[in-house]
């Protein structure tokens, strides 16, 4: 009786031993797929934009815009991660407008250039209310009105845009404390250092709440004519981001906004505008 009861007792041991074995094995193995699909999941990435847009046109323009750039070691020189070969344009007017990296007092900068930029204006196209029973396919096509001045027609202005998206980027991006490891828009001189709880507007921009970010100026080369009141705005942002794939998108950023209006002409003499960059944004692992 005692000798049944032991074996009884050693194969429920043994069953119960190589349970826990498969549990383990089944847990790392999960573990490690886990690991491995978060690996395959992860990504950091460089984003760029710029829109430009005119009140009126503007002669003999040659636009020098700060582009984010860093101080490469091996070459011993500022580059910028921009590609021109690579980047999207968008409403530019290839044939006639040049779009190239020039360097001004060793630091990258693009320059757009032409004999002339003339504004494009389109018309507002207003929302169609549908009822259930309408097919969309059946309803009129919008009417497209485009101008090279302002009107009740055509109050919209269309910017011209360049974008720029470069995946892949290795080591992974510090975006907690980009200055001098980054690609930034340079040269930049840094005004003022936040970092609150809370979000809050400081000027034009909006400041995440819980990020260490700044207020930044860098120059703006411009020279061109055009009438008294025309107004050219410019806006460029830049962002570096890691993300990864977890049961939904998580990532971290950095981000440097620059825009202003230009009004009137200009000479070439630098242009000292304000920007805001905000670091360390978002979920970090």
């Amino acid at each position: 009786m005692m000798g049944n009861i032991l074996k009884i007792t050693v194969k429920i041991i043994t069953l119960l031993i190589i349970g826990a074995l498969v549990a383990v094995i089944a847990t790392v193995s999960i573990i490690g797929f886990f690991i491995t699909t978060v690996h395959d999941n992860s990504d950091s990435v460089y984003r760029y934009s710029l829109s430009i847009s005119t009140s009126e046109p503007v002669l003999n323009p040659v636009l020098l815009i700060p582009v984010p750039s860093y101080y490469n070691s091996v070459s011993g020189r500022n580059e910028t991660v921009l590609d021109i070969s690579m980047v999207g344009f968008r409403n530019f007017d290839r044939d006639n407008i040049s779009v190239k990296i020039e360097y001004k007092d060793g630091v990258p900068m693009m320059n757009i250039s032409a004999a002339r930029i003339i504004p494009v204006y389109k018309n507002r196209i207003e929302p169609i209310m549908i009822t259930p029973e309408q097919n969309v396919s059946e309803l009129p096509e919008p009417t497209h009105i485009y101008s090279d001045r302002y009107s009740e027609e055509t109050p919209v202005s269309v910017p011209m845009e360049i974008h720029f998206y470069q995946s892949g980027i290795s080591p992974r991006i510090d975006t907690k404390d980009p200055a001098g490891k980054e690609p930034l828009f340079m040269p930049y001189r840094i005004l003022e250092t936040f970092s609150e709880p809370e979000g809050f507007m400081y000027e034009d921009y909006y400041i995440s709440g819980g990020t260490s970010s700044y207020a930044v100026e860098v120059p703006f080369i411009l020279s061109y004519d055009s009438g008294d009141e025309n107004i050219l705005s410019i806006s460029t942002e830049f962002e570096g981001i890691n993300q990864r794939w977890v049961l939904g998108w998580q990532s971290n950023s950095y981000h440097e906004r620059i825009r202003h209006e230009f009004k009137g002409s200009y000479n070439g003499t630098p242009c000292p505008v304000k920007g805001v960059l905000i670091t360390g944004d978002g979920i970090y692992w």
